[in-house]
Parts: C-alpha cells; sequence; structure tokens
C-alpha cells in the first residue's frame, strides 16, 4: 500500500466521520443517533439526492461508509447494499451500526482505486466525501464506471468544489498568513484559526496550501483532502454518457446562509459538488 493511503487509513481509524459530533457512548444506539441528527441538519440534501427508497431491491455500492448513515438508509430501505472502506476501524463501527438497529449489508475493507467487484453487478454506486482523499481519484472513477451495470448503472459522487466560496477562503487565509500579507492581514482582516489545534505545535501558517486546505476541511492532521472544479470533474467521468454536476453548502459553513437564500449562488458556488451520472 502507498505511504500516503496507510496515513489515510490511520487518520480515519482514529477520526472516523463526524463522530466527534456525538457526545454519548462510543458505538451505542444513541452516538449513532446524534451523528444521523447532526448529517441531517447541515447535509439535509443529501436524503433527497440519495433517494434510498428508489435502490430497494437493486445491488448498491457505498465507497466509504464512514460511520454507516448512509449505508444504513440503503439497506434499511431494502437495497442489497455492499459496503467498503479503506478503515477497518469505521466499518467495525458500522458493523456495530447494523447489529444494533437490525440490519443486514455486506461490508469489506477495501480500496475504491482497487475494487474486488466483477464487471457490470451494482445499479448504483455511492460514495458522499471520500474520493478527494484518495491519491488516484480519477482511477477510482474509472473502476465504480467498470463495476456499475450498463445502459443505467447510476453513480453518485460528492467532490469537494475548488470554485466554491469557503474554496476562496481558505485560500485567502492561506495568502494572508505569508510575507507582507500576514502583516496586512493583521491590520485589516485579523487571522481566525479555522480548525482547532490538536497539539500545542500546531500553526497553519507554517503549512503549505495543500496541508492546510486537508487541515480545514476535515481536521488538523488530515493527510490528503483535494478540490475540483465542475470541468475537472466532467473530465473524470467523461466515460459516462450522461453527467450531471450541482453544488450545495454545508450548514455550518460561515457561507450558509447567504447560499440558501441565493439558490442559483449556491448551485455553482456551494462546497460539495455532487456528480449524478450514468452509464
Amino acid at each position: 500500500m502507498e505511504e500516503i493511503k496507510k496515513k489515510v487509513r490511520a487518520w480515519w481509524d482514529s477520526h472516523p466521520c463526524c463522530g466527534n459530533q456525538a457526545d454519548s457512548e462510543w458505538g451505542s444506539k444513541e452516538f449513532f443517533k446524534q451523528v444521523d441528527l447532526y448529517k441531517d441538519t447541515y447535509e439535509p440534501f443529501t436524503n433527497t439526492i440519495a433517494r434510498y427508497p428508489d435502490w430497494s431491491g437493486k445491488r448498491v455500492l457505498e465507497i466509504g461508509v464512514g460511520l454507516g448513515k448512509d449505508f444504513s438508509r440503503f439497506v434499511g430501505n431494502g437495497a442489497r447494499a455492499t459496503g467498503i472502506d479503506l478503515s477497518a476501524g469505521s466499518l467495525e463501527l458500522t458493523k456495530r451500526r447494523l447489529g444494533l438497529f437490525n440490519l443486514k449489508g455486506s461490508l469489506c475493507v477495501a480500496d475504491a482505486e482497487h475494487l474486488p467487484f466483477k464487471n457490470g453487478v451494482f445499479d448504483l454506486v455511492f460514495s458522499w466525501g471520500v474520493l478527494h482523499h484518495t491519491p488516484g481519484t480519477k482511477k477510482a472513477i474509472s473502476e465504480l464506471y467498470r463495476c456499475l451495470k450498463p445502459d443505467g448503472g447510476k453513480a453518485i459522487v460528492m467532490l469537494y468544489n475548488k470554485r466554491s466560496f469557503l474554496c476562496a477562503y481558505y485560500r485567502r487565509q492561506y495568502l494572508f498568513s505569508r510575507g507582507w500579507f500576514k502583516k496586512i492581514s493583521k491590520v485589516f482582516f485579523p487571522l481566525r484559526r479555522l480548525v482547532p489545534s490538536e497539539s500545542k505545535d500546531f500553526c497553519y501558517e507554517k503549512m503549505d496550501s495543500e496541508g492546510l486546505l486537508s487541515a480545514c476541511t476535515d481536521g488538523a492532521g488530515n493527510p490528503l483532502s483535494k478540490v475540483y472544479t465542475r470541468k475537472e470533474a466532467r473530465k473524470m467521468f467523461s466515460d459516462f454518457r450522461c453527467v450531471k454536476a450541482e453544488a450545495f453548502e454545508h450548514g455550518k459553513s460561515r457561507f450558509f446562509g447567504l447560499l440558501r437564500r441565493m439558490k442559483i449562488l449556491e448551485r455553482h458556488f456551494g462546497w460539495f459538488l455532487v456528480i449524478e451520472a450514468e452509464k
């Protein structure tokens, strides 16, 4: 396994997605309910996009199950679902969730860039905020295309939007933490710490722009996050016959209020770039 993937796996083993948003006993029913409440509050559009009941009786693959919010809803609505994750720790928690809520689904540790499935077996491949954390995002998209059924197999993938207001803000913070811009910013644009420090040595002024982006998106220490424009995303999905891309804003973003009031702006400049594509 590549060194960067080992770091990515270790990060998500110790920081399961949104696990820090719950204060109940780790892995308890209440823990999972709190995680789901957080995601439903700040990412309510996910439920509409995923359309869980539509996949009843269909074969669904989720790449990157995390703590199992979406996966449990697919299986709870009757999908024949398979879930993978690079993080064994996240998978164990999802297995525990399924047991607690009397749900059944197939789960395994796997690399999105090397899916362990035959060609053309899934009706839907769903991946929410995952493929921008693997070094070979285009390879992973080629793999999910391979595994989709021909003539109608569907992919729903969320990537971070390079043309979003939030990404522009992160890059502005990087710029104004350097040289003369840093001195100017202290007078006119006081810097705010974007992510909580997990150690006394954490200081984003010492990071390069990629490191800052990774830390700001998913926490200090996150080894890899990437962002994509619509054009870049469409190019990666060029094998598909029908591709739709629309942006949505996360509810905790500082730009949420503005973008939610002006939907046309959100569709272009929201943080979550959602690609729906048909094979």
